[in-house]
């Protein structure tokens, strides 16, 4: 029986857990960051994106989305996202963030269908944490838990619990990975 998790669920908690921000701002390793947790490699990859600018709603030129790649990427790093609004000019509209999400989520879940035998058919809880794991770390990153990887496919949800600790998250939101895989046991 193949399980569906609620995109309302999935936006829910990666918005708890990355933030939501439309403009560009430093994340804490000092990448060019926007939406929900969204790296941008390059200011190419910014001006990709369907930012609009805040004085009047129209959308920015990709000249203009460069060089506010540019403005963003000289400040100081590792300061909250807010503080870098005032540098900014444009937003994503939510809708734009949201499509950004749902791209992003589609490749970590084709990833995990990809890497983790069954995962179709995980409790939605499981899948809700190792989706946020695979948000976090990406697929390889997700892929050295090997002891969380082998409990997972084993349906060993209490031990996959105990494996899913990183370094780096909150342990606020490590507590929510390890208590969704707490849920999937029963």
């Amino acid at each position: 029986m193949t399980v569906t998790v609620a995109w309302t669920d999935i936006r829910d908690d990666f918005n708890l857990w990355e933030g939501r921000v439309p403009y560009m701002y430093l994340d804490s390793r000092g990448f060019v960051t926007v939406a929900v947790g969204y790296m941008l490699p390059h200011s190419g990859a910014a001006a990709e994106l369907a930012f609009v600018r805040r004085a009047d709603g129209q959308p920015a030129t990709a000249d203009q989305i460069r060089a506010e790649f540019a403005t963003v990427a000289r400040q100081p790093p590792n300061r909250i996202a807010s503080a870098y609004r005032g540098v900014t000019t444009m937003e994503l509209p939510d809708a734009a963030i949201d499509t950004l999400l749902q791209a992003t989520v589609a490749r970590f879940q084709k990833g995990l269908v990809d890497n983790f035998a069954g995962f179709a058919n995980y409790p939605a809880p499981a899948q809700r944490a190792l989706l946020d794991m695979a948000y976090n770390l990406g697929i390889d990153g997700l892929l050295k838990f090997r002891k969380l990887k082998a409990a997972v496919e084993a349906k060993q949800w209490r031990s996959a619990a105990a494996e899913s600790h990183r370094n780096g998250p909150s342990q606020d939101r490590n507590d929510w990975t390890r208590d969704m895989f707490l849920k999937a046991a029963g």
